[in-house]
């Protein structure tokens, strides 16, 4: 990973920020052909390339968001570790990137900002650029505000001697990120054509405005922000869940609200994902049991609830045949049978079916005892994985998810709960509406956990369904700490003892891999980088 040092944010600010080029309006399936700097922004042509370079540098760490989700207790990975027990410090790679990465965005979007008013536009293109630079640069600040609480507010490009600028507190930081939310949700188109697919549309900005109040608390607005997306008629549930996180199901898909753009075979350009590499290939980056727990029966019971007659934790002694390993496609082990079908979409559990070896494209099963350390808790990540890619490296056009349809219905839900001034049966259909996607269909929660729900029973409700709905899609760390639940969220790594899932022997024995104390102060907010401090002398 790309480690920035020192002054590169002051270096970045004084001689202007740089922006791909593109040679038409498919903004980033195009091969950049120069480079643009500030002071040469002079037509039309030239903002649609600076507001091109936003969009650049918001995909520029690939890692992103699906990353957080390894800081959290849904997956774990050795690299990250420091970051899960809270011993990392603010010279922490991560730490400094998404500094890095934030600020190069707000830096282009304040030039885009601080030139258009001098650009002559047609009033559509006007209103365009300046809704999506004013949308990226709120959206830059909402991840600082998340992970690094108040942070200096930079809104247009500055000169060296304006370098040095104290922090803003968190709350004004909110308020400035709202009011650019709105004037963003004003200018921008609800939809382009196909060739600008992937640029910011009003159903963003109402969608990460929502998100924004939600998060802070602020919940009936935040179920207000919510309504209006949804009458915006554009967004529905896709049908295939599995689908909806790959290239295939792109075209049909009226459920992705935003998300990042990535590229097939665009590697050399940085413009292809990464993450069927690290998922499929390497796979060290490994789901936990504390996630793969949290999937019901599809009798919408827990497997943990002793009425669950459904869930089967015996082994089924074919899984071990010499005719069942590496020829069974959609056969699990007993324990994985009859769950949430979102867990066979999401995860990849032993002697499960996970890729197709190289030479033949014949099915390969995951036994965990061969993959050693890469996956020490006994479970690897499916979801966004391509398998039409054959073992290339870092080639995937999966387009990471931001923002989507269900989780408008989720964050309303919990928004009217929150509230406290809620109808019951309403909030409970927005649930419902997620639980029965034609690919899932889960149980109501009028058929499984009844009606006359207390407030606290909805809140369980709505979180459980969030955890099993948006894993792996860099959403857990921020509803942890939304719902100050890291005390018990963020202390333990469970996991199989891969050693006794072999060819021969299917034995099921859980540990846990990890444990950490928490501490909210680290968990919850990150230190401001020490390329940050040592350049600003206005932060202590």
């Amino acid at each position: 990973m790309k480690n920035i040092k020192n002054k590169v944010l002051l270096l970045l600010g004084l001689f202007g920020m740089f922006f791909c080029a593109c040679d038409d309006a498919d903004f980033l399936d195009k091969q950049p052909i120069d480079f643009l700097a500030p002071d040469n922004i002079s037509s039309s042509r030239d903002i649609e390339e600076a507001v091109n370079g936003i969009y650049s540098s918001y995909i520029s760490d690939p890692l992103e968001p699906i990353i957080t989700d390894f800081f959290t207790d849904n997956g774990i990975q050795s690299t990250y570790i420091e970051i899960w027990n809270g011993s990392f410090n603010n010279e922490n790679t991560f730490v400094e990137t998404k500094w890095v990465r934030n600020y190069k965005m707000i830096l282009r979007a304040n030039t885009v900002l601080d030139n258009i008013d001098n650009i002559e536009l047609s009033e559509e293109k006007y209103n365009q650029f300046k809704g999506e630079a004013t949308f990226m640069r709120a959206l830059a600040y909402l991840d600082l505000t998340e992970f690094y609480g108040g942070v200096p507010l930079r809104i247009r490009v500055e000169s060296l001697a304006e370098a040095n600028k104290p922090i803003t507190p968190k709350n004004d930081i909110v308020d400035f990120i709202l009011n650019e939310l709105e004037t963003a949700s004003d200018l921008l188109p609800i939809e382009y054509s196909a060739s600008d697919k992937g640029r910011a549309t009003k159903g963003a900005a109402l969608a990460i405005k929502a998100r924004v109040l939600l998060y802070n608390k602020m919940y009936d607005q935040a179920a207000i922000y919510c309504q209006k997306v949804k009458d915006l008629g554009k967004y529905s549930l896709m049908d295939d869940y599995e689908l909806l996180f790959l290239p295939e199901g792109e075209a049909s898909n009226n459920e992705t609200i935003f998300d990042m753009q990535f590229i097939e075979n665009q590697s050399d350009l940085a413009l292809s994902s990464v993450w069927n590499t690290y998922f499929l290939l390497f796979g060290s980056y490994a789901a936990t049991r504390n996630l793969h727990d949290e999937f019901y029966s599809t009798n919408g019971l827990s497997i943990k609830d002793p009425l669950n007659t459904l869930y089967d934790p015996s082994v089924n002694p074919d899984v071990l045949s010499p005719n069942y390993i590496g020829k069974q496609e959609g056969i699990y082990d007993n324990r994985f049978t009859n769950r949430d079908p979102r867990m066979n979409s999401t995860i990849v559990v032993p002697y499960s079916v996970f890729r197709y070896t190289r030479a033949n494209e014949s099915p390969e099963v995951f036994i965990p005892a061969s993959h050693g350390r890469n996956t020490p808790v006994g479970f690897k990540v499916r979801k966004h994985i391509d398998y039409s890619n054959k073992w290339e490296h870092r080639v995937s056009g999966v387009n990471p998810i931001i923002v989507r349809y269900a989780d408008i219905l989720l964050m309303e839900a919990e928004a009217l709960i929150e509230s406290g001034d809620y109808d019951e049966t309403y909030v409970s259909n927005l649930i419902n509406e997620v639980r029965q996607r034609a690919s899932v269909m889960m149980p109501k929660v009028q058929d499984v956990e009844g009606t006359g729900l207390s407030q606290n029973e909805l809140r369980q409700i709505v979180r459980h369904e969030r955890r099993v709905e948006f894993a792996f899609e860099g959403l857990r760390f921020f509803d942890i700490k939304r719902w100050d639940i890291g005390a018990t969220a963020l202390t333990t790594v469970k996991g199989y003892r891969i050693e006794s899932l072999t060819t021969s022997s299917a034995a099921y024995e859980e540990y846990d891999y990890l444990t950490a104390t928490f501490d909210p102060s680290r968990s919850y907010l990150w230190p401001i980088p020490k390329v940050e401090t040592d350049s600003n002398t206005e932060i202590n």
